[in-house]
């Protein structure tokens, strides 16, 4: 559906026209922004445009706004869509749906397989890198933000049309100083990574780790039954599975990281300084020039970050997306001068931020620092930790309430959330329609005939919520705000509850279609929203 976008190109008609007449000069007058306003009587959409206007002519933003309506009332699409288009001070312009239009819209929304979402990727391919933690040790909760927060974005954007390679990249090169370091651990050479969990990693290996002399050789070794270890917990507990997983190691054996370094020689963005080598980063946007290889020789854990990006571009990918820790802020910027130099822009960087725990975890009986991934789902379950990682902006602190993440009745937001799709599906079995299973294919037709005793305006507040679907689909894949999905899913919830309660669906086996297809694409729109949150989705509670 694209009533935002329509809305939009009625907008720049009704400004051409106006320049055209000479009511407003010509020339751009910036984005057109469409937002929903957070109360009710601000109407279902509004606009900031007629300030922006006003800012180019020195006259005031109500005087353009009311220009602006008159023209927009007399605009074919926007007759259609809107009952009225309302001015509110300083300057913007309101506008309120008719009812006749929202029934169509619900109409299109239950017929449609991907629920009013546009095709937004058109098959633009999109190398998207999270979690590759390093293999030293298992996952800790501040890990369980970029999972979880990775995985659902991962599923939006697969689901809006773009082709995806989810990747986990290993970092295991044998010569760098953490695989040499977590060596010296298992060999009893350091306590670098001391860990309950890797105390136990070093009885279950200890014969093939005694056979080993050399701290890289161990490293490597154990290296690699963490990252087992990583994967099944991921897989199995965590439910996030990944197209490719890239181990370092194997871009120093296929001569990577010394191709990049000749490229960036023959591009002379290297050069030599207290006999190391630097790249000249600072004149693509970076604070200063950046070492690739040190004095004695070893490559940087940026020289291996470089080769790596290039090699996904090389496989295919229009586009690059990573995930990463709050801790390697700093990185962003050289990262993306040293890319600039091979031409390499379309790169997001998106960083996460630390996680807290309100109240005391039921810990297993390892003891340590860090409380780790597996001990919180296996807390409070692995749907309400998706759910609880997901509902604060990636940028944002955040804290779990355990207490409220424990809950199985409504006070918890995601019980609350299933147990409203249960209930959906509890009301299309008793219509005895057969159409529990919320799949397009559904026998019940929605037709404009089972909508006409749709009157009231407690109703129309459930279709309005409803609609808003695709809006929300497309500010997460312009943004990457993934907690605008579940915030949205709590509010329709919401607004099902207060229908529920207001309106009888079934009466003494008389059916109301129109509220039954109310309830239809709310369970629709629910089911489909917890498949790409990850969570599952009963449908008897």
């Amino acid at each position: 559906m694209q009533m935002r976008n329509n809305l939009k190109r009625s907008i720049k008609k009704a400004i051409k026209n106006l320049q055209e007449k000479g009511k407003f000069p010509a020339g751009s007058f910036g984005n057109i922004k469409i937002e929903r306003p957070q109360r009710e009587e601000q109407g279902d959409y509004a606009t900031s445009i007629a300030m922006q206007i006003a800012s180019h002519t020195g006259r005031k933003p109500k005087t353009i706004a009311k220009i602006l309506v008159e023209e927009l009332k007399t605009d074919e699409i926007a007759v259609k869509m809107f009952e009225d288009i309302r001015v509110a001070p300083p300057g913007f312009i309101n506008f309120y749906f008719k009812k006749e239009y929202l029934k169509k819209l619900l109409i299109k929304l239950a017929k449609d397989e991907k629920l009013g979402v546009l095709n937004l990727g058109k098959d633009k391919k999109i190398n998207f890198e999270f979690i590759s933690v390093n293999p030293t040790g298992e996952l800790h909760i501040g890990h369980g933000r970029g999972a979880f927060y990775g995985d659902v974005l991962g599923r939006i954007l697969s689901f809006a049309g773009f082709k995806l390679t989810r990747e986990y990249y290993i970092n295991n090169a044998r010569q760098s100083a953490q695989i040499k370091e977590l060596g010296k651990t298992a060999l009893k050479q350091g306590t670098s990574y001391k860990s309950p969990y890797l105390d136990e990693k070093l009885r279950q290996y200890s014969k093939a780790l005694h056979k080993m002399k050399k701290p890289e050789s161990a490293g490597y070794f154990l290296a690699n039954k963490i990252q087992k270890d990583i994967k099944n917990f991921l897989e199995k507990k965590a439910k996030i599975k990944f197209d490719v997983w890239t181990e370092e190691e194997e871009l120093y054996k296929k001569n990577k990281i010394q191709k990049t370094l000749k490229k960036l020689e023959d591009k002379n963005l290297i050069y030599k300084k207290d006999e190391a080598i630097w790249l000249k980063s600072k004149q693509y946007g970076d604070n200063q020039d950046q070492v690739l290889v040190r004095q004695n020789g070893e490559n940087t854990y940026f020289m291996a970050d470089i080769a790596y990006h290039i090699d996904k571009i090389e496989r295919g990918a229009d586009k690059l997306i990573d995930i990463w820790g709050a801790d390697h802020q700093g990185h962003v910027k050289r990262v993306k001068a040293a890319l600039g130099t091979f031409g390499i822009k379309d790169i997001e960087i998106l960083i996460t931020q630390l996680v807290r725990l309100k109240g005391k975890l039921k810990l297993s009986k390892r003891k340590g620092n860090a409380v780790s991934l597996k001990d919180l789902i296996n807390d409070i379950g692995v749907d309400s930790a998706r759910y609880f990682y997901l509902t604060k902006s990636l940028n944002t602190q955040m804290e779990i309430d355990l207490k409220l993440a424990r809950l199985q009745n409504q006070k918890n937001p995601i019980f609350y959330i299933q147990y409203t799709y249960a209930r959906c599906c509890s009301i299309l079995r008793k219509s005895q329609l057969q159409i529990s299973n919320f799949k397009t294919n559904y026998k019940f037709q929605i037709s404009k005939k089972d909508l006409e005793k749709l009157k009231h305006e407690g109703e129309f507040e459930l279709v309005k919520k409803l609609i808003v679907f695709p809006d929300i689909i497309e500010d997460i894949v312009r943004d990457y705000q993934v907690h605008h999905l579940p915030t949205y899913l709590h509010e329709l919830a919401q607004e099902f509850s207060k229908f529920y309660t207001e309106f009888r669906i079934l009466d003494n086996n008389e059916v109301n279609y129109g509220r039954l297809a109310l309830t239809f694409v709310t369970g629709l729109i629910i089911k489909n929203s917890l498949e790409l949150l990850g969570i599952s989705a009963p449908n008897k509670m």
